[in-house]
């Protein structure tokens, strides 16, 4: 797409190489047009936001359009092997993060059903978190139940989430 606008600018500006190219107001347009999608992208979920490595890797592939609808073909190449080759090597560095764990402890209360920590257990076992210990103590508004695991901060996040859906659970502390 941007490279085809590019075309069309330098064909409108008269001219046939990068010096009309630089001449036309379109590239300043394509531009913005591509930070605009790249912030739709863009998702802003609590405390996290997701979708920024999308957004730049859509900013970089109209860039590389624009590139080549300017004839610099070997530029374009060039810069479309460094993207991925950087997404590539971020990618890796975020798995390894994402590896590193820290023990959590959540205080859960819920409604008179004990039998909830047999759902709670099951999600832990479909998030692939470390399970420490479990201790369940009566109280007189329901039941609390103590789960001390070990996990990543994104599944703890993912934890969180997905214990509050569950229903006659009405608080959860970690």
């Amino acid at each position: 797409g941007s490279a085809l606008m590019t075309v069309l600018s330098i064909k409108l500006a008269g001219g046939t190489g990068p010096q009309a190219a630089a001449a036309s107001p379109m590239f300043g347009h394509i531009i913005s047009a591509l930070g605009l999608i790249g912030a739709g992208v863009i998702i802003k979920e609590q405390f996290a936001l997701h979708g920024i490595t999308s957004a730049a890797i859509l900013w970089s592939t109209g860039a590389i359009g624009m590139i080549v609808g300017t004839g610099y073909y070997l530029t374009a190449f060039a810069a479309a092997i460094f993207i991925v080759l950087g997404v590539l090597l971020l990618n890796r560095i975020a798995s390894a993060l994402e590896k590193q764990s820290n023990i959590y402890v959540y205080v859960i209360s819920t409604e008179e059903r004990a039998a909830i920590i047999i759902e709670i257990k099951k999600i832990i076992v479909e998030l692939g978190i470390q399970f420490i210990s479990s201790r369940l103590k009566k109280s007189r508004d329901g039941c609390e139940i103590e789960i001390a695991v070990t996990t990543s901060q994104n599944k703890n996040k993912a934890f969180i989430e997905r214990v509050m859906q569950i229903p006659d659970v009405k608080e959860i502390a970690s």
